[in-house]
C-alpha cells in the first residue's frame, strides 16, 4: 500500500524527526537550575539517543543539527544534560525499515546495529539506564530482534512507532503483526512504548478501540506507555479527541484492568513552535491542565523527548505555563510501572 493512500508523504519524517532536533534545541536548562531543589525530576521516561551512524545518515538527508554530535550520541553527555536519577533510553532503530528514510536492502541489519548501540550505551550505567530497543513489526523479524536483545539485557523495553512504520490498526494484517509482538513482550515482561498516532486522516477512536479489543484483551498483564498523549506532539484537537476516547474507555471499564497503562506527557506542553507543531497559547495550557486533572497524575508519566527538552526546563513549563501545583509535577515525575 502506498503512503499517498493515507495522505502522508515524506513531510512526516521532517515533522517527527527534524522538528525534534533543530529549532527547539535552543532551549537550555541553565535558567532553571536554581529550581532544582523544588522540582528535581527523578526519572525521565523518554530520552532519545542516536548512534554516530544514524546522525551521519540524517545529516546526509539534510536534517539540521544545532548542537555537536555528542549531545545526541554520547551517553555521558546525555546523562549530564538530562540530570535525572534514572532514564529510559529510547532507540530510533525503526527508521531503517522505513522507505521514507532508508532505501538500502540492509535495513534490518542496520536496525539491529542501532539497537546494539543503545544496548551498549545503557550497559555503561546499568542501574541508571533502561534501554528501549526499537522494532518495526511489519517489515522484519520483530519478535526475533526482541528476543535477541532480551538475551543481551533482560531489563529492556520495546519501542514501536506507528507513524514511522506506517502501522494502521484498521488493517487486519497489521493488527495480527502488532498483536504477536505485544504478546511476546508481555510473555517476557518487557514494557512497551508505542507511538500511537499514525497520521492517517481518519486516525482516532476506532484505532484506540482496536488496540483495546483486539490486542490488549489477549495479552498477558503488561506495562504500556503511549507517548505524547496519543499523538505526535503538541495539544491539537486530535490530541483532545484521543484523550476523550481514552478517558471514556477507562470510565466504561473497557480497558483491561490487568495492564498498567500510562500516558507520556513528553512533547505535549510546547512553549514554542516545533516544525509543523504549534506551541500552546494560554487558553490551551489551561485546557491541558484540565485534561491532566481528568486523567489523573497517577496515570501520567514524565518524559521530555530529549533532545527536545531537558527535564528541568520541561518541569518548569508544567509548573509555570500549564499551572500545575508542585506536588502534582512531583507526582508526574515519580517512576511508574
Amino acid at each position: 500500500m502506498k503512503n499517498e493512500e493515507y495522505g502522508i508523504g515524506k513531510v512526516w519524517m521532517f515533522l517527527l524527526l527534524a522538528g525534534y532536533i533543530s529549532t527547539l534545541l535552543s532551549c537550555s536548562a541553565t535558567s532553571f537550575l536554581s529550581k532544582q531543589g523544588k522540582l528535581k525530576p527523578a526519572h525521565d521516561c523518554h530520552v532519545h539517543i542516536m548512534s554516530p551512524t544514524l546522525i551521519a545518515d540524517w545529516k546526509a538527508m539534510g536534517i539540521p543539527f544545532s548542537r555537536p554530535d555528542h549531545y545526541y550520541a554520547d551517553i555521558d553527555s546525555i546523562i549530564k544534560n538530562v540530570g535525572t536519577s534514572t532514564i529510559d533510553l529510547i532507540a530510533m532503530a525503526h527508521v531503517y525499515t522505513s522507505e521514507e528514510f532508508y532505501q538500502g536492502s540492509d535495513g534490518p541489519e542496520k536496525l539491529a546495529k542501532e539497537n546494539d548501540y543503545v544496548l551498549s550505551m545503557a550497559a555503561i550505567y546499568p542501574r541508571k539506564v533502561r534501554p528501549f530497543i526499537s522494532v518495526d513489526p511489519l517489515r522484519h523479524d520483530a519478535i526475533g530482534e526482541l528476543k535477541r536483545c532480551y538475551a543481551v539485557n533482560n531489563n529492556i523495553g520495546l519501542k514501536m512507532h506507528n507513524s514511522a512504520s506506517q502501522i494502521y490498526l484498521t488493517v487486519p494484517a497489521h493488527v495480527e503483526r502488532v498483536k504477536s509482538v505485544f504478546m511476546a513482550a508481555a510473555e517476557m515482561g518487557i514494557p512497551v512504548l508505542m507511538h500511537f498516532d499514525n497520521w492517517h486522516p481518519k486516525f482516532g477512536a476506532r484505532d484506540l478501540n482496536i488496540l483495546v479489543d483486539s490486542i490488549l484483551a489477549h495479552a498477558k498483564p503488561m506495562v504500556l506507555t503511549i507517548p505524547h498523549f496519543g499523538t505526535s506532539g503538541g495539544f491539537s484537537q486530535k490530541t483532545k479527541d484521543f484523550l476523550d476516547g481514552f478517558i471514556a474507555l477507562r470510565q466504561q471499564g473497557k480497558i483491561p484492568g490487568k495492564h498498567k497503562i500510562y500516558l507520556d506527557i513528553s512533547a505535549v506542553a510546547l512553549d514554542k513552535d516545533s516544525e509543523g507543531v504549534t506551541k500552546l497559547n494560554d487558553a490551551e495550557f489551561a485546557e491541558l491542565k484540565g485534561y491532566i486533572t481528568k486523567i489523573g497524575a497517577q496515570h501520567i508519566v514524565f518524559g521530555t523527548d530529549y533532545p527536545l527538552y531537558t527535564p528541568f526546563v520541561y518541569a518548569e513549563i508544567l509548573r509555570g505555563r500549564v499551572g500545575l501545583k508542585p506536588r502534582t509535577v512531583k507526582q508526574l515525575m515519580k517512576p511508574k510501572g
